[in-house]
């Protein structure tokens, strides 16, 4: 049963919005499996670049089919909160409707990982799918005993490491969301998700102060406009790292993202093996590559008449047949600061290296790309972190600053300064080394606020590290 389902008693009209497809359905089951109908007709292959066909996305699949499957599973269960959000807006018609604008409404968050429940003792395979994700987990509130009768029977949440008790079982369900960030509405003009209708009401009633004007207020990160200030703060926070990894300086938006980080940067874990050799590795996209190494004979001809190129996988094919016949060719990856263009982003990232001396942030194992306006990948060079977090990076520092000070010199003591109060000595090293807080004229996002929900806006220069 699909959460608050009977909030919703009218019919559903799903309609797919890959390409130029007007189907609609009633039932999330016959949507999701008419949408991965549209995957299975694109032929995707490992290691090549495929573009989200639905409309207004723009989203270009970098790590594979897998991701590309969990991303359209997700415009699906995004169609459905719309449709919810259409809804009670129009049972609410004094409400009004969103101003921000139809174009950005198909747009989703990135999803670097299969949905994974953590409910203790429970053995189901990650999901791929949202929508059964939270109906998975919702499952798992609805089969806890409760007395007869009983609103409020204090119920311990199951999730792992959570030792939270909620009274009741709507309260449960209400919890469980903070641990699997399940939104249950979004707003059909904009696409912003919501964990309730009241916070869905009060971003449209946040603009109507502002009707007749531009969208003004841009984000400089993915470049998503917005009515007012108060709306971009919101949407900022969804960029801001509020989680550093225990291990290293690793910060990352989401507990899930860090899971991952973890999985990959510091695990010993490889679950993945070859039945050939002793090979093991951590992802099902590594081993695939490295069974292409057992191969003997290329597996892809070029059907081209007199041309003798072969090749181990249909990407590395398609590149070929496009640069030298088609002349379609464009390499994607391009330097921001000489614009010069790769057709890789490994390639890209040893020139920025090399010719720019760019460095890693801390704690960051690589660069990002993001693609830009003009269908061009460039570096990302914005990252935000919490204030919080940038006090505690500050704090460690200054920490092992002050022990390497000690081995030097077991006399000379050394005296740590308090919280956020940093030596301005190290705050210029900051700056010059680890990070460069942002121009005055970039957009001023990080107010403070009564919830504390500051942020600190730092962008990426060469000589980091």
């Amino acid at each position: 049963m699909p959460p608050n389902k009977r909030m919703h008693k009218k019919t559903m009209k799903l309609e797919c919005g890959w390409g130029s497809c007007q189907e609609s359905f009633s039932r999330m089951e016959n949507f999701c499996k008419h949408a991965e109908g549209h995957l299975s007709a694109l032929d995707t292959v490992e290691d090549e670049e495929e573009d989200c066909l639905w409309r207004d996305c723009g989203f270009c699949s970098v790590e594979g089919p897998e991701e590309l499957r969990r991303h359209l599973f997700f415009h699906c269960y995004h169609t459905k909160l719309k449709q919810f959000g259409q809804q009670v807006l129009n049972a609410q018609p004094d409400i009004g409707t969103c101003s921000i604008g139809y174009p950005n409404c198909n747009i989703v968050p990135e999803i670097p990982e299969n949905f994974v429940c953590l409910w203790k003792e429970c053995e189901q395979p990650p999901f791929e799918n949202p929508e059964w994700f939270y109906r998975h987990v919702e499952m798992h509130s609805l089969l806890i005993d409760i007395p007869a009768g009983d609103c409020e029977f204090p119920i311990r949440c199951g999730w792992k490491d959570c030792e939270a008790t909620t009274k009741g079982r709507p309260k449960l369900r209400e919890h469980l969301r903070s641990h699997t960030q399940e939104k249950v509405v979004a707003c059909p003009g904009c696409g912003g998700m919501y964990a309730n209708n009241t916070k869905l009401f009060d971003h449209i009633i946040r603009q109507k102060d502002m009707e007749g004007k531009s969208q003004r207020f841009q984000c400089s990160h993915c470049s998503k406009r917005f009515a007012t200030e108060r709306l971009l703060r919101d949407h900022m926070r969804t960029h801001v790292s509020h989680y550093k990894c225990p291990l290293c300086d690793m910060t990352c938006p989401s507990p899930s993202a860090l899971r991952n980080h973890i999985k990959f940067r510091h695990s010993n874990e490889k679950p993945y093996s070859c039945d050939c050799c002793e090979y093991r590795c951590k992802n099902l996209i590594d081993l695939r590559k490295h069974l292409d190494t057992h191969s003997s004979e290329p597996t892809f001809h070029c059907d081209i008449h007199d041309c003798s190129f072969t090749s181990r996988t249909l990407g590395t094919m398609k590149i070929h047949q496009k640069r030298e016949h088609e002349g379609t060719f464009m390499a994607r990856y391009k330097c921001h600061v000489c614009d010069k263009c790769f057709t890789r982003g490994n390639s890209l990232t040893v020139h920025l290296h090399k010719k720019h001396q760019f460095k890693w942030p801390s704690g960051h194992p690589r660069f990002r790309y993001k693609k830009h306006e003009d269908g061009f990948m460039r570096l990302q060079l914005i990252r935000y972190e919490s204030v919080e977090l940038t006090e505690q990076l500050m704090r460690e520092k200054q920490n092992r600053q002050a022990d390497e000070d000690e081995d030097q010199s077991e006399e000379q003591e050394m005296e740590v300064e308090p919280l956020g109060e940093a030596p301005s000595e190290l705050q210029a090293e900051l700056r010059g080394v680890l990070l460069e807080e942002q121009s005055a004229e970039e957009p001023n996002i990080s107010t403070r606020d009564d919830s504390q929900e500051e942020a600190m806006l730092f962008v990426l220069n060469r000589g980091l590290s």
